[in-house]
């Protein structure tokens, strides 16, 4: 810096008790938010408390010491979160504290507008440069804005703070009080995910494509996604916050940015919570851009970009889609945060997809989270009309555009077995369902998601995979789709309609005694069935009668052949000693297929027909 910087510099310089002395009564003071949280500064407010009154302490994202939120404090110092931490639930929960719900993407407003205006600003920043620019480092977030609305902004000048680009930098000349300190930066660790959170971070993996840009929401199952999607290539990142997780895979060339709209070749984040590595990673680094909330989390910057995978957690989903994430009945337990505007953003994104994730089961397994109705006082944040991809251990469930019938099935079929009767009894009484539904009767926790596969036939990339009990509607469409003679070879006869209660029978497999495969086309935001290959298993001879259907469009690619190898594969897992079938004499397709297989086919005159039969081994 020159000699004037370094003088403008000196002049700003005190101590936290005398910078805080200049806070009075009736004030609010806005705190930097997360890891860059001012410790120095609010420990200093809270040895000062005493002198003042009614201070509103505002504030993102609390971290680290709460100390200030005490009885000793009443009537002093108010803390005031948009965000609720563990640090200051349970002040919330008493009444010490307050919470107010917003989206994040609002909350930048709220605050140049007045109605949550700030008279004074804490914050923690790094040295300044040659040019007296000091940085925001690891959080921007809202920070901007309260700084935009200050009167009175105090900084506390760490080296240690991470020099980050972006919206980052402010000048000397914009601070009052400045107050050296030298400890290290917040730091949070993640945690190892467990098996159900690996199991859900998988589901969601698949859910990934290359070329995804993705955002994720705080909590352990957003970052658990990063270690299965190291296969995908020209990833992009536009998100409110990161952790540690992302750095192997911009490291290893995963992400690249180079598709997006939005900062083309830049990773978008508000905020980073992490350790020091994650922070060194950020240090200079052009590569990482920090931008104000108001500008990340609005919907319509989002949705500029194609393909945006947004990835949020909940603490409840009730059978109709509505996703409650900030309170547990009548406590508050964390907050809106970017869940809404990422939803809406991915949702009006090109290929976008919109993602809620949630374990089964809360209390050792004790209660269900996919529930009934919403506890009392348990608060909506994403409507049903948000709700997209709802994904547990046990699978993904897409509920956007569906009925209220086929979200509660879908719902049900990735709620824990244990829940899944009395869910469906629910459903039953309020009549949103058949009163024939068996869902539940399915053995999810059996799916055999290694016969998941997307294969190209005929040059287009389908997925191949064994069909839910919430494939009623596509399987009676793909019906539906069959000329009379496909209908004729497949059913022996004439059949103008495949009902409710038949169709659910042959959707609703166990997987071992009776299994059916898939070929899934999408064409846009639709799905169809294309094929169906099946087996159910004869007790008395341990045979298995096979069935299967090609739509006429998609003939001659190899998917009955593919189908049928698989589900002989799956069928010799299970012990099954072979297949064999009634084949019409009209079927020529599927005879000639078997007498190129070399299967013994034999002609019945009493039936008119071919029994075809072959063992494993």
């Amino acid at each position: 810096m020159n000699n004037q910087l370094v003088e403008l510099y000196r002049q700003k310089l005190t101590t936290a008790d005398e910078a805080v002395a200049r806070i009075q009564s009736g004030w609010r003071v806005f705190v930097g938010s997360g890891c860059a949280a001012p410790l120095q500064l609010v420990a200093a407010l809270n040895r000062n408390a005493g002198r003042l009154h009614d201070i509103e302490l505002i504030q993102l994202l609390a971290f680290g010491s709460a100390d200030y939120i005490t009885e000793r404090n009443t009537g002093h110092l108010r803390h005031n979160s948009f965000f609720i931490s563990e640090d200051i639930r349970q002040a919330v929960c008493d009444g010490r504290a307050d919470y107010t719900p917003i989206f994040l993407s609002e909350i930048p407003a709220l605050i140049r507008r007045g109605r949550r205006g700030n008279h004074a600003a804490l914050l923690q920043v790094s040295p300044p440069d040659s040019h007296g620019y000091c940085s925001l480092g690891v959080n921007v977030d809202i920070q901007r804005a309260a700084l935009d609305r200050a009167r009175l902004v105090i900084a506390e000048v760490n080296p240690r703070m991470p020099r980050t680009c972006g919206d980052t930098h402010i000048h000397l000349s914009r601070f009052d009080c400045l107050v050296e300190t030298d400890y290290p930066i917040l730091e949070s660790a993640a945690k190892e995910p467990d098996e159900v959170e690996l199991q859900i971070g998988y589901h969601i993996s698949r859910l990934v494509e290359n070329g995804s840009c993705l955002q994720m929401g705080i909590g352990t199952i957003p970052s658990t996604v990063l270690r299965f999607i190291a296969d995908k290539r020209d990833l992009g990142i536009h998100t409110e916050m990161f952790s540690d997780a992302l750095i192997p895979l911009i490291e290893e060339g995963n992400i690249t940015n180079r598709l997006k709209s939005v900062h083309p070749g830049k990773t978008v984040t508000s905020f980073v919570i992490g350790t020091r590595a994650l922070y060194d990673f950020v240090d200079g680094n052009v590569g990482v851009e920090f931008h104000p909330s108001d500008f990340v989390n609005d919907p319509r910057v989002i949705c500029a970009n194609d393909r945006v995978v947004a990835i949020n957690s909940a603490l409840q989903v009730d059978l109709t889609g509505q996703i409650c994430a900030d309170s547990i009945g009548y406590t508050f337990y964390s907050g809106i945060g970017g869940q809404v505007d990422f939803a809406r953003g991915a949702a009006m994104s090109r290929g976008g997809k919109p993602i809620i994730a949630i374990r089964s089961t809360a209390k050792g397994g004790g209660i269900s989270r996919i529930v009934h109705r919403i506890d009392d006082g348990a608060g909506v944040v994403t409507s049903r009309g948000d709700a997209h991809y709802v994904v547990s251990e046990y699978g993904i469930a897409y509920l956007h555009g569906k009925t209220i019938r086929e979200r509660a099935l879908a719902l049900i079929s990735i709620a824990h077995p244990d829940y899944r009767r009395e869910l469906l009894e629910f459903v039953k009484q309020k009549h949103y369902v058949y009163e024939d539904e068996q869902v539940w009767q399915q053995a999810l926790n059996r799916y055999p998601k290694d016969f998941e596969e997307r294969r190209a036939f005929g040059g287009t990339m389908m997925l191949v995979r064994p069909l839910k009990a919430t494939d009623e509607r596509l399987l009676q469409e793909f019906f539906y789709s069959h000329n009379p003679e496909t209908i004729y070879n497949r059913y022996f006869g004439p059949k103008l309609q495949l009902a409710h209660r038949e169709a659910a029978k042959q959707v609703c497999v166990d997987y071992s005694s009776r299994m059916a495969l898939a070929v899934f086309r999408q064409e846009d935001d639709a799905e169809s069935i294309v094929a169906v290959a099946r087996y159910a298993v004869d007790p008395l001879t341990n045979m298995a009668e096979t069935a299967v259907v090609v739509h006429e469009e998609y003939r001659r690619l190899g998917l009955a052949h593919h189908l049928l190898r698989q589900l002989e594969r799956h069928a010799a897992g299970q012990g099954i000693d072979g297949f064999y079938a009634e084949i019409l004499p009209t079927n020529e397709a599927m005879l000639a297929y078997h007498r190129r297989l070399g299967h013994s086919l034999t002609y019945s005159d009493e039936t008119d027909t071919y029994r075809m039969e072959y063992r494993f081994k």
